[in-house]
């Protein structure tokens, strides 16, 4: 597989600059969808920085993932998203054009469910 357009530094920092946002998001859809799985941060170009745009966030169930990623399951993703638990952590993937994609499994500072009810006030 093709290296990934950014460094994993590059994208820690994505993540610690957008910590509280990513957590948000992901709790949103996942009780939408009400099913575990990873929120996908679409890039696009190297060294972007920080910030993301509502465009780059989609969502993926772990029902649909492999119609997005197809070798996820061997990427360690589908073990990240076992050992998730959606009321204090978060699973994102970057996602690039080239069909790379790096995951990760983090706590924010606040829990997700906190987060979404500060974003929708």
């Amino acid at each position: 597989m093709t290296e990934p357009l950014e460094s994993k530094q590059q994208q820690l920092a994505v993540i610690e600059a957008n910590a509280d946002y990513i957590g948000a998001v992901a709790y949103k859809y996942y009780c939408e969808f009400q099913e575990k799985g990873t929120l996908v941060i679409l890039r696009q170009l190297e060294n972007e920085g920080t910030d993301l745009e509502e465009w780059q966030l989609m969502y993926k169930p772990i029902n649909l993932l492999p119609l997005m990623i197809s070798d996820w399951k061997e990427a360690g993703l589908q073990d990240m998203i076992v050992k998730y638990n959606p009321d204090i952590s978060v699973v994102c993937t970057f996602l690039y054009p080239n069909g790379t994609h790096t995951s990760y499994l983090f706590e924010p500072s606040q829990p997700p469910p906190t987060l979404q009810e500060q974003f929708q006030s």
